[in-house]
């Protein structure tokens, strides 16, 4: 990945932190909540797989960002239902709990999720997605942007919903793009503008942490990794109120692969507390983890007394130099 690539994740993370505070009514808690925010513990996909979807998104990024947050350790307790949709709508997969149908979702978006269902008719995915789950209180609408249908707003009176524009540029840029900007305006969700394939996770990411009205993620950019074994770290303060923090590294070429090669809970005066490890007089850290071809995640539960988390990523394998981006959220 270059630096013009690495720029854009972090800038696209920046900018989804900004969206994040400006769409959810109160602002940012001193815990690292929203204050005034609701968490939603019952969300409904709603999945552009128009025809057009063969060339604006032949690496099934719509498919690739939902096994995301399908295997992001924070969602497992929460219930997730998904529709796709073109000139008409079906079901993908039903609303169940994340944890214990994980793989049959993802196992649903891959037999489903495959551009063959002629126009783009938003009329379609939203009645659908109404009919599946009514009680959802958020959505996650993946496009790219070209409505062919009438367009008779029935998002309205829906829940919040987080906009997905593939390829699709910022509001003022194109009549689809100031829809869909219309459609979080209206839902008090928020639009993710012009998503690729170096965005995806970073986009994704945010969205759940949003979900469960979590401030935006931290992001670091790790150095230039160009072979195998190379090392970069960063660290982050944790206050008192945090319970625990997620932790995701990113990266885009599936080719390359990078893992969390050390993790440490700091007390007073840098003190390590606990590690992965627990070697010495060090307590070991309690994680859960999860992973997929371009990401590694891990939740650590904080050790009593920790002011800082310091972590270190390692390269095991790299056909294309790359930076990697890491982001932390963090969890009351």
């Amino acid at each position: 990945m270059d630096r013009t690539r690495t720029a854009s994740l972090v800038a696209a993370t920046a900018a989804l932190g900004a969206a994040t505070a400006l769409s959810i009514a109160g602002g940012a808690g001193a815990q690292g909540t929203i204050v005034g925010c609701k968490p939603a513990n019952n969300i409904e996909a709603i999945i552009d797989d128009s025809g057009s979807m063969s060339g604006r998104d032949r690496n099934e990024l719509r498919r690739t960002g939902l096994e995301i947050f399908i295997k992001a350790g924070s969602n497992e307790k929460k219930t997730l239902g998904a529709v796709e949709f073109g000139s008409d709508a079906a079901t993908v997969f039903s609303p169940r709990v994340i944890g214990g149908g994980r793989s049959g979702m993802i196992a649903a978006l891959r037999s489903n999720i495959d551009a063959n269902n002629g126009g783009t008719d938003y009329d379609s995915g939203f009645i659908k997605a109404f009919q599946d789950n009514r009680t959802a209180d958020a959505r996650i609408f993946l496009t790219d942007g070209a409505n062919n249908g009438d367009f008779n707003n029935t998002h309205r009176g829906g829940p919040r919903t987080y906009v997905v524009g593939l390829g699709i540029g910022a509001p003022g840029t194109n009549p689809d793009a100031n829809r869909l900007q219309q459609i979080a305006n209206e839902t008090g969700g928020f639009y993710l503008p012009g998503v690729d394939a170096g965005t995806l996770q970073p986009t994704f990411n945010a969205i759940t942490a949003a979900v469960s009205c979590l401030k935006a993620p931290r992001a670091f950019s790790s150095r230039l990794f160009t072979k195998a074994g190379q090392t970069s770290g960063a660290t982050q303060r944790i206050p008192g109120s945090t319970k625990r923090a997620d932790l995701v590294l990113n990266w885009a070429q599936p080719t390359n692969a990078f893992a969390f090669s050390a993790v440490q809970a700091l007390g007073r005066k840098n003190k390590v507390l606990a590690d992965l490890k627990g070697k010495g007089r060090r307590n070991k850290l309690r994680i859960k983890k999860s992973s997929g071809e371009t990401f590694r995640a891990i939740t650590v539960k904080k050790p009593k007394g920790t002011r800082k988390l310091r972590f270190r990523l390692k390269a095991t394998r790299v056909t294309i130099p790359e930076k990697t981006l890491t982001q932390v959220t963090q969890r009351r």
